[in-house]
């Protein structure tokens, strides 16, 4: 006969309390509580009190006239406190650096109030993300084109860093903003070789403990360039292949990524038109940036719901809430387990009521996962809607079977 043992988990934004309910034991016989060392509690006469086991076991064990709180009769069961570490994931923000981003714009839709560049809207949206965030989140950040990149007609546009300006750390707030220009830069120059930095920044994350999730936001203000199969016959000038074709890679890297890394891709737009544009030899990327950016967001496997799968941001504010709505769903997912369940084949999870069923690809299903499915047992991945799920209730419910008795 199988008993069941219950768990309930905070959302792995903040610190919360994992309770945990033992299986009934006969008595007479002793009962092994979960190794992680239990918060203390209170008793009734307000002086703290806390368990001991044996000295050195890193076990606590009760004999047949000890019963634990809440215990009843012959059911030597009850619940204690554990405090559940976050697991903040590796997210790499790769960022557009290109000439247009010196375009001004109405920031905070005012005409009343002076324009200022998106890329100074977009250090300041990336400094309020990445403090906000910093215990939360393991940034790194990545640029595209690299610092070094001239605005000319031809590869010197093109340039990325093999391996990021910043790479993923915890707490990295400072160097993040320290690694990309200033609010106030001019020296932003080059084209959009979106692919390559994605490349980039994917390859970094790629060497880090896959166990702990991986994400990538791209931010762009324009069609992708510099294809690796463009046509440079009249490169560097008018009719570059470089300047004037669209990189089409640029999904279908993203999609790999997805797929064969397990890596997902938000994409977030500046101010981006649904209308074809840079029709003809005028050094600009002919595509309808906007058609191009929904399929890389559904290939990325986070595309938002109705026509425009994107982000699509108009000003600071919608870049602001792009960014930390999206900070808010990558932080919230995985729920680590300080006491692994012992038949891991027969959990059961709840948020708010709702049984959500385990799955076997998170990228593309809604329920869950093991992060680890070989085990060791000790962390559930929320897939899709019971991610989002997740975020609105703040708690999930988990159940598991505990081995007979004796």
């Amino acid at each position: 006969m199988l008993r069941l043992c219950s768990l309930r988990s905070s959302s792995a934004v903040a610190l919360g309390a994992l309770f945990v309910a033992c299986a009934e034991s006969p008595l007479g016989e002793s009962t092994t509580l979960p190794t992680t060392q239990p918060t203390t509690a209170s008793d009734d006469t307000g002086d703290d009190t806390s368990s001991s086991g044996a000295a050195g076991s890193g076990e606590e064990s009760l004999d047949d006239s000890t019963s634990l709180p809440g215990s009843t009769g012959e059911d030597n069961c009850g619940e204690e406190n554990f405090q559940l570490a976050a697991v903040p994931p590796n997210v790499m923000l790769v960022l557009d650096k290109s000439g247009s981003m010196l375009t001004e714009w109405d920031a905070d839709d005012d005409p009343f109030t002076p324009d200022i560049t998106r890329w100074n809207s977009l250090y300041s949206v990336v400094d309020f993300v990445v403090v906000n965030f910093d215990t939360d989140i393991n940034f790194g950040a990545n640029l595209f084109p690299a610092m070094d990149a001239t605005n000319t007609l031809g590869a010197g546009a093109c340039g990325v860093e093999n391996v990021p300006e910043v790479p993923v750390a915890p707490e990295n707030a400072l160097a993040v903003l320290m690694g990309i220009p200033q609010a106030d830069a001019a020296d932003i120059h080059g084209a959009t070789p979106a692919t390559a930095g994605i490349e980039a920044a994917l390859g970094h994350l790629n060497t880090l403990d896959p166990a702990i999730g991986r994400f990538m936001i791209l931010v762009t203000d324009g069609a992708a360039n510099c294809g690796e199969d463009a046509d440079t016959s009249q490169c560097p000038g008018i009719g570059c292949g470089l300047m004037e074709e669209y990189d089409a890679r640029l999904a279908q890297v993203v999609g790999d990524a997805l797929t064969q890394d397990g890596t997902p891709t938000f994409v977030v737009g500046i101010d981006i038109l649904d209308e074809l544009v840079g029709v003809g030899d005028d050094g600009q990327t002919e595509a309808n940036t906007f058609a191009e950016l929904n399929l890389v967001a559904i290939s990325g496997g986070k595309p938002r719901p109705g026509d425009e799968k994107f982000f699509n941001a108009q000003n600071e504010a919608e870049l602001m809430e792009a960014l930390s709505e999206i900070a808010g769903q990558v932080t919230t997912c995985v729920v680590p387990l300080e006491n692994p369940p012992m038949l891991p084949d027969l959990v059961e999870v709840e948020i708010g009521g709702t049984t959500i069923e385990r799955v076997t690809d998170c990228a593309s299903e809604d329920g869950w996962v093991w992060v680890s499915p070989d085990g060791p047992f000790d962390a559930i991945e929320l897939c899709g809607a019971a991610c989002t799920q997740l975020a609105e209730a703040g708690t999930v419910d988990i159940t598991f079977a505990c081995p007979p008795a004796g």
